[in-house]
C-alpha cells in the first residue's frame, strides 16, 4: 500500500503533527476539527479589546469586564459559537489572568520610593 505525500501534506506536518493527524489520518474536515474563523477572529478580537480597554489601575478585571468584551464581538455567530466563545473565554480568564499573580500587584517605577509613587491630589 502506497502513501501519497504533497508538499500541503508536508507543510501541515511540520506546522502541527496534531493537526496533521486528525487532518489526514482521521480525516476529519477542518471546519469540523477546528471550528469556525469566525469563532476565532471573534475571540482574538475580544482578548485584543480585553487588554486594551482593561484600567492597569484596577489589580485585575472582572469576570462580567470579560462577559462585556465578548459581547461587543458576538456579531453574526450562531448560538452554540456564542456558548463555545463564552465557555473559551471563561477558561482563558480562569487559567490566565486570575491566576497571574503580577496582575494582582501594583507596581512601582523601578528606583523610585514610595513616596514618589503616590499621587497628589
Amino acid at each position: 500500500m502506497s502513501y501519497v505525500l504533497s508538499a500541503a501534506k508536508l507543510q501541515t506536518y511540520h506546522r502541527c503533527p496534531r493537526a496533521y493527524y486528525f487532518r489526514y489520518e482521521r480525516r476529519l474536515d477542518g471546519s469540523s476539527f477546528f471550528g469556525s474563523a469566525a469563532l476565532g477572529t471573534s475571540l482574538h478580537q475580544a482578548l485584543a479589546q480585553i487588554y486594551q480597554d482593561w484600567h492597569y489601575q484596577d489589580s485585575i478585571p472582572r469576570l462580567d469586564w470579560i462577559e462585556y468584551c465578548w459581547n461587543q464581538q458576538i456579531g453574526d455567530l450562531s448560538s452554540n459559537q456564542i456558548a463555545e466563545g463564552r465557555a473559551i473565554l471563561r477558561r482563558y480568564y480562569y487559567s490566565f489572568i486570575v491566576s497571574q499573580s503580577a496582575m494582582r500587584r501594583r507596581s512601582r517605577l523601578r528606583g523610585a520610593s514610595k513616596d514618589q509613587c503616590r499621587l497628589k491630589t
